[in-house]
């Protein structure tokens, strides 16, 4: 019996699956096939807190012979036991993968993009532990990653404190422990042996030695067997490199490390990391989500902001508007668009949005419309503020497997001839759109937005 329930991509939706696939292959010919419905609706019942972690919408139709079951996937990644109806156990998981190229390893190319933006996204876990930890664990490997990384930065900086050793001297000295002598100095033979406690600045602290005992983790995280050949061939010689530096320094066993305020940057991002990684190691067993639309918003921007430099331009990332005045309890404060671009004299508000919208464009559906209306609305009001009169706009970007894009012009001619036009932008989504996605952005400021260049 197999202890994967079902796997399938983000942004997504399964096929329907029929009575008997449900019975056979989800219930394993454990429940009573008379009373397949009663046995669905206990399954969705028990399992409803874990799907909604994931954001798995379960979407059930027909009855009888006609009984189907079909899946939709979120925003998130990751991975949740399920419990059976005929026992209430859990026995198998659900997994939710990264919506790049199927069929490869997709947990390398995320990885592999982080690194390129230089982000990172800490997996959230829940209390319940997965049927198959050792398959379905979250990537470690891109928090190993990040941290040898930072490690490597901290090993550069050279980070020297004041630390103290015993030692003994054949005479006094101003850091002689006279206590300690009072009591040894009674034996004869040593009478002339002073012990001191010596301070000095070194770089071999217990602190430093913390970070040498969490880069011993992610260096045996990223030499697994669990890491994709890819990423491990790609840090080897780094990771031989700074094995080879820290040599000397031994490792010094830790559940935490510390932070302290007057810590440099370097080491204090290297700390925050190391807790990460040795929090993740700790937990990795359990039910886990990453939220991919985190990872989309970095990714757009920094395509966006490559696309504009290139034009002579800037790019604002989360950008806040401030809210005056009496604001309720349930009002805004701000709103903040994930990105704004000036080139020139021209302002345009940009929003990414990690919906499954351009991946069904062809399709018709209500769900799709309402949630597109929601990001049009969004993007109308982010133009209010943009300072040129008429000929406003606004840019929406969604994850597609090739970059294209849709030009909507709104216009109210009882309002004066007022416009906005909205730019509804399909933006290949993957480890190598990224190359040639910032070429394609620009071609679309200079083709619609940019009426100057």
């Amino acid at each position: 019996m197999s202890k994967l329930f079902y796997s399938m991509p983000c942004l997504s939706s399964s096929r329907e699956f029929h009575k008997l696939e449900i019975y056979q292959d989800f219930f394993d010919k454990k429940v009573d096939k008379r009373y397949l419905e009663v046995a669905v609706r206990r399954f969705i019942e028990l399992n409803q807190t874990m799907l909604d972690f994931l954001g798995i919408k379960v979407v059930t139709q027909g009855a009888g012979e006609g009984l189907t079951i079909a899946f939709q996937t979120s925003n998130y990644i990751g991975a949740i036991p399920l419990k059976m109806p005929y026992d209430g156990i859990a026995r198998k998981d659900f997994q939710v993968l990264p919506r790049f190229d199927l069929g490869k390893n997709v947990f390398a190319d995320l990885t592999q993009i982080l690194a390129k933006l230089e982000f990172s996204i800490s997996p959230e876990f829940a209390d319940q532990p997965l049927c198959s930890p050792m398959q379905l664990k979250p990537p470690v490997y891109t928090e190993a990653v990040k941290y040898l990384d930072l490690f490597e930065a901290a090993y550069r900086y050279t980070w020297r404190k004041f630390d103290t050793r015993r030692h003994d001297y054949a005479y006094p000295k101003a850091s002689t422990d006279w206590q300690k002598y009072s009591l040894t100095s009674s034996d004869p033979r040593k009478a002339l042996v002073f012990p001191a406690r010596d301070s000095f600045l070194t770089t071999d602290h217990l602190e430093w030695r913390k970070l040498r005992y969490v880069f011993d983790l992610a260096r045996e995280i990223l030499l697994s067997a669990d890491t994709p050949a890819e990423i491990r061939y790609r840090y080897l010689t780094k990771i031989n490199n700074l094995t080879r530096q820290v040599a000397n320094i031994q490792p010094q066993f830790t559940k935490e490390v510390q932070l302290r305020a007057h810590d440099p940057k370097c080491i204090t991002e290297a700390k925050q990391q190391a807790n990460v990684v040795l929090k993740n190691g700790s937990t990795q067993s359990n039910a886990w989500r990453m939220d991919m639309a985190e990872l989309f918003e970095r990714y757009v921007q920094t395509i966006a902001a490559q696309a504009a430099r290139e034009l002579s331009g800037k790019v604002f990332a989360n950008g806040k508007i401030h809210g005056s005045g009496h604001i309720p309890s349930w009002g805004l404060k701000y709103l903040e668009p994930d990105i704004t671009i000036r080139i020139g004299e021209r302002l345009y508000m940009a929003d990414a949005k990690y919906k499954a919208n351009y991946y069904a464009r062809l399709n018709e559906s209500e769900i799709l419309k309402e949630t597109h209306r929601a990001d049009l609305h969004q993007i109308l009001a982010y133009c209010s503020f943009e300072p040129q009169n008429t000929d406003k706009t606004g840019i929406l970007f969604y994850p597609a497997n090739e970059t294209s894009y849709r030009v909507i012009d709104y216009s109210a001619d009882r309002l004066g001839g007022l416009a906005n036009r909205v730019v509804i932008c399909g933006l290949a989504f993957g480890l190598k759109a990224m190359d040639q996605a910032p070429q394609q952005v620009k071609q679309l400021l200079q083709a619609e937005v940019v009426d100057e260049v």
